[in-house]
């Protein structure tokens, strides 16, 4: 089978997007899409048995293409991901580079010494990307479940990232309160259990780091109210916490926070212009 017939294939029996459909063929043949072009590939016969049994895992399967693969890019990390461990997102690609940036504009004041927790680590994607950009910072990341964190370490020694710690802690159970942060972020679970969702997503990823009580509320309620106990007072930076959320939840978040110790509060939009981080300091 030619390149092109290739790409053609999968897009039409998975409804992949043409980049995914790429995406898929560069794994299996281990080109560029530049070689493949170049040399105008025909696949081997043993490239087209694992094409094949690919499509067949996503058409019939669901299974999503990043758990076939087995990674995907986060910023400049190449993330490991297996299910259940939740795939990293776009939507939250987009706000740790905005995190980032917030952060390099006192970094040099800083010396780039920033202390940071990353509540849900999953996969480690974003306390890895922070860690990456801050190499003199001490970053943390916390997960309930012992298979995320082992796929976060496996993903720190890949990425031979080495200023960052795992722990395994329900939220902030295992923080001591002397460890003092200057910034706390965190993609927790927020969808509303009434709320469904594509088999892809419910058939393979941690329902628990999906779902939440209190129509998708309640684990970022609890961020809210504890993540003050945690912050250092004499924070410089703009911003100290920053969580994910659904789209529909901004105004009621912004009602949570109202009540909290929190005095600075900002709605932040992803690419697709819909609601998706809240920025919050004490200052």
């Amino acid at each position: 089978m030619n390149y092109k017939k290739a790409v053609l294939h999968i897009s039409e029996q998975t409804n992949l997007p043409e980049n995914q459909s790429w995406w898929l063929l560069e794994s299996i043949t281990q080109k560029s899409r530049a070689a493949l072009i170049a040399t105008d590939y025909e696949l081997l016969e043993l490239e087209e048995k694992q094409l094949d049994e690919a499509i067949h895992e996503i058409a019939v399967k669901s299974k999503p293409l990043a758990y076939i693969l087995g990674w995907v890019p986060f910023l400049d990390l190449e993330i490991l991901v297996k299910t259940p461990i939740l795939i990293p997102r776009p939507e939250t690609e987009e706000w740790v580079h905005q995190v980032i940036t917030m952060m390099n504009k006192q970094a040099e004041k800083e010396q780039d010494q920033f202390t940071i927790l990353d509540i849900g680590s999953g996969s480690g994607c974003i306390a890895l990307s922070l860690a990456q950009a801050f190499p003199l910072a001490q970053i943390y990341g916390v997960d309930i479940n012992p298979q995320a964190l082992e796929l976060a370490r496996t993903n720190a020694i890949k990425n031979d990232i080495k200023n960052v710690t795992f722990i395994e802690s329900d939220l902030f159970t295992k923080i001591p309160l002397n460890l003092k942060f200057d910034l706390i972020v965190s993609n927790p679970p927020y969808i509303d259990p009434a709320v469904k969702l594509d088999a892809s997503v419910t058939s393979w990823e941690d329902h628990g780091a999906l779902f939440a009580n209190n129509a998708g509320l309640s684990i970022i309620e609890q961020i809210i109210t504890q993540a003050p106990n945690h912050l250092k007072k004499n924070n410089e930076l703009e911003y100290q916490l920053v969580i994910e959320i659904d789209s529909t939840q901004g105004q009621i978040v912004e009602e949570l926070y109202s009540s909290s110790k929190f005095k600075t509060i900002k709605i932040r939009k992803d690419q697709f212009d819909r609601d998706r981080t809240v920025w919050a300091n004490s200052k």
